[in-house]
């Protein structure tokens, strides 16, 4: 049972969309969050660009084992488990809507801030996702200064930053490794 793997990373940010969707009022419609990044927003229906400007490989989880597929001497190559940084930007007709709105995504991931069970869409539970954190991501002013550098033509707006982690990515590759049979002792016999 293979499971397309080419998916997760989308699958995350649809299930965080999902969440936003069902739980912050003012984003209640697909049209009002973008997946894309704020030098892409230039529609007047856009109410949150939701990017990810950054992704990793989980530095906690690098040292995974291969995965025994039940029962046979065949197995998977370990999984590479990734960090998703996204940045979430308010857009809206005035400066207090947009304040709500950070105010809301804050208090939702503080309270919700593990996707599990039916919160995780697409292949996510099939690749092995079981939760997935959400954890605020404190940048200093330097890095916020850095990061809207390259959002060209567009000046910094209040923003907030969220870690993803861990993102099961499972391999594809697969090896045999021949099982060991030792021959039986020999009985023997004290004289």
């Amino acid at each position: 049972m293979a499971v397309d793997t080419s998916t997760v990373i989308r699958d995350v940010s649809i299930s965080i969309k999902t969440l936003l969707k069902e739980n912050v009022p003012e984003l209640n419609d697909d049209s009002f969050i973008s997946l894309g990044s704020p030098s892409d927003i230039d529609s007047a229906n856009i109410r949150l660009s939701m990017c990810i400007y950054y992704l990793t490989h989980s530095p906690s989880m690098r040292n995974s084992e291969r995965e025994n597929q039940a029962g046979t001497n065949i197995y998977t190559y370990p999984p590479a488990f990734l960090d998703l940084y996204y940045l979430m930007t308010p857009y809206a007709n005035d400066r207090e809507t947009e304040l709500l709105i950070l105010g809301r995504i804050f208090q939702l991931f503080h309270e919700h801030s593990v996707l599990s069970g039916s919160d995780l869409k697409g292949n996510l539970i099939a690749s092995g996702n079981e939760e997935i954190r959400l954890s605020y991501n404190n940048l200093s002013v330097q890095d916020i200064k850095q990061l809207w550098e390259v959002f060209p033509g567009k000046a910094a707006k209040l923003s907030l930053s969220y870690l993803v982690s861990p993102v099961r990515l499972p391999a594809d590759k697969t090896t045999v490794i021949p099982k060991v049979l030792y021959p039986p002792k020999p009985d023997v016999h004290p004289f």
